[in-house]
């Protein structure tokens, strides 16, 4: 324990020293503070019991590599690094192998995992819903328990939804404070963005008899597309929620070499010491303040800070509340974009997903892809409350078993992100695509938020869905896919 260190200039390592017996003999104050050893050294211990210690079933910790040597008079040292990785329990074997921060797979499994009942749930009573109107339409359901059934519907999609916005917003928080979300900076089209935020929060709109605009904007923006339309939809839901009547607008100025994303509401807004209060609470650090904030605004703030983007807020006691964030433009903007970007002000355009509610998709076949039971089910009672000829499949090789040899054609084929089998569902609609003699449009439906996996969706060229989706998103984005409705 007294030899020299092999790096010069370092700290003391942490060694545990084990005598011919395989027992602990010494260790370096060092080893006393390693993940799963504080406190649990005791001269003596067998070599086999620290091992059991280590073995990372022993617990989700970060477990630090190791290094075994052997000396020359019988014996070991075990020599811990600074780095967390998984340990090579094999004595005399010195691998080193990095895995994953457990608590990233933790987070994205739960996530992914809880959103699959709400999405099964949300397709439901969409289903239900349609059934309720055929019932009235044909004379059997009577009009007053039609219209009991039709707000008794209303209220569980409305749960439905705060469930499903509580998730996401309680899981991008842990992981936005842990540090396990990083940006990954690239140069976009904002419209993109704005016109995926309004075919999904549209319904929510729609269901407590608000208007929601969203003005089309071509400028170019220097940001992580994905973490910037989480940040809108948390200004979006925060905007929804102080809003009892009127409507909520999403546009774009331009701010000299920065566009001003805005999102306006005529809600009940704030008096001039309330404002002041609520800009005090923006102003604080990422995780102080978050219970005066609300979930939606401290998840916004600390997605601001993540991506380096100023954030404003106005407001008028009686008039409404204005939410703003500057977006670097990219250098790559051309005089055009610039243009029509700014002028945000000349037209307002409704949501697609207020759109397909009425057009007739009966008769469409509809190859659907999902490896969850119950999201499939739901999934083919709706398309099927439509009209829809629907064909299921829990992964691409029964996908393409059930279709045969010599497959019929489909208009659309819809698949999960994550399948059983090797093949993800980008894969599988790009290859069953390829059995076909003509183009078949694909969509991906997903419950996943592992930004890398969201990333690949995105540059797959597929429209993304997040689950749980609102039937009416589906529905407009169904129609848009096939033709009807273009956007």
């Amino acid at each position: 324990m007294n030899g020299s260190h092999d790096d010069a200039g370092s700290a003391e390592p942490a060694l545990l020293v084990f005598g011919p017996d395989g027992r602990l003999a010494d260790w370096t104050p060092a080893a006393t503070v390693l993940p799963l050893l504080t406190g649990r050294l005791t001269a003596g211990m067998p070599a086999d019991e620290l091992e059991a210690i280590l073995l990372p079933s022993a617990g989700p910790h970060m477990v630090p590599d190791r290094k075994v040597l052997r000396l020359a008079g019988g014996g070991a040292v075990w020599r811990f690094d600074a780095s967390p990785s998984s340990v090579s329990l094999n004595a005399g074997t010195p691998a080193v192998r990095r895995m994953p921060d457990p608590a990233d797979r933790l987070f994205a499994a739960a996530s992914h995992d809880l959103r699959q009942p709400l999405a099964a749930l949300s397709l439901l009573i969409g289903t239900l819903d349609g059934r309720l109107n055929a019932g009235v339409a044909e004379h059997r359901v009577a009009e007053s328990r039609f219209g009991e059934g039709r707000d008794l519907l209303h209220s569980m999609a409305q749960a439905v939804e705060s469930m499903r916005s509580m998730v996401d917003g309680h899981f991008d928080l842990v992981r936005l404070e842990s540090g396990l979300m990083e940006p990954d900076i690239r140069t976009h089209a904002v419209n993109g963005v704005l016109m995926r935020l309004a075919l999904e929060v549209a319904p929510r709109f729609a269901d407590r008899g608000l208007r929601f605009s969203v003005m089309p904007c071509s400028a170019m923006v220097r940001t992580d597309s994905a973490l910037l339309e989480r940040l809108l939809h948390g200004l979006v839901a925060n905007a929804l929620r102080g809003t009892l009547r009127g409507r909520v607008l999403l546009g774009c100025r331009l701010r000299g070499d920065r566009l001003r994303v805005e999102v306006w509401d005529s809600g009940r807004g704030l008096s001039s010491q309330r404002l002041a209060a609520l800009r005090t609470e923006l102003a604080k650090p990422v995780g102080e303040g978050g219970g005066a904030l609300g979930l939606d605004l401290t998840l916004v703030r600390g997605l601001a800070r993540k991506l380096g983007l100023e954030l404003e807020v106005c407001a008028e006691e009686g008039r409404g509340t204005v939410f703003a964030i500057l977006v670097p433009i990219s250098v790559e903007q051309g005089a055009e974009g610039a243009d029509a970007s700014a002028q945000p002000e000349s037209t307002a355009v409704a949501s697609p997903a207020s759109k397909g509610g009425t057009t007739d998709i009966s008769r469409t076949r509809i190859l659907v892809i999902e490896d969850d039971p119950m999201v499939l089910a739901a999934l083919e009672a709706l398309l099927g409350q439509w009209g829809c000829s629907v064909v299921g499949a829990d992964s691409y090789d029964m996908a393409v078993e059930r279709l045969g040899p010599a497959p019929e054609h489909f208009h659309l084929i819809i698949s999960d992100l994550r399948l059983k089998g090797a093949a993800n569902g980008i894969v599988a609609i790009r290859q069953i695509a390829k059995l076909f003699d003509r183009p078949v449009p694909g969509m991906i439906l997903t419950g996943d938020t592992d930004p890398k996996r969201l990333r690949e969706a995105r540059l797959s060229g597929y429209p993304l869905l997040h689950k749980p989706v609102a039937p009416l998103a589906l529905r407009a984005a169904v129609v848009r896919l096939l033709g009807h409705d273009p956007l």
